[in-house]
């Protein structure tokens, strides 16, 4: 049996990392705002450091895809689920109201998204050698 490889399934589209750079950049004023804005609760550190980590593998992923990096396949696989695990988080610690709906927001029409994009990342770059 052959061992499996890796290819970058978005090789042309440089467009797509510099995006997920965007994605991943864009996070970190948030993070500022939401790191000064909330009470010093352990709840506090774990969304600020859930968010964090996010904004980094966005950073990540997206640098390895831009420069056409095999291991862009790999970040993408990671990233994915991190995603989706903010989105759950955010929605499962909102208040109810205008709260619950922003994080709802998010949760439908960027983070879920951007997991379905990297995952379609880390499927489509996963081969086996012929």
């Amino acid at each position: 049996m052959e061992a499996p490889v890796f290819h970058q399934p978005f090789a042309r589209h440089r467009t797509l990392g510099y995006g997920l750079v965007a994605c991943g950049a864009a996070l970190l004023p948030w993070l500022c705002l939401l790191a000064s804005g909330l009470l010093p609760t352990k709840l506090s550190a774990v969304w600020v450091g859930l968010d964090l980590l996010e904004a980094g593998a966005l950073i990540g992923t997206g640098l390895l895809t831009a420069r056409r990096d095999p291991r862009g396949v790999l970040a993408a696989a990671a990233t994915a689920p991190l995603l989706v695990t903010d989105a759950w988080f955010d929605v499962m610690t909102a208040r109810h109201g205008g709260e619950l709906a922003l994080a709802l927001g998010t949760a439908v029409t960027a983070e879920l998204p951007l997991a379905a994009c990297c995952a379609l990342m880390a499927v489509r770059g996963f081969r086996k050698r012929r």
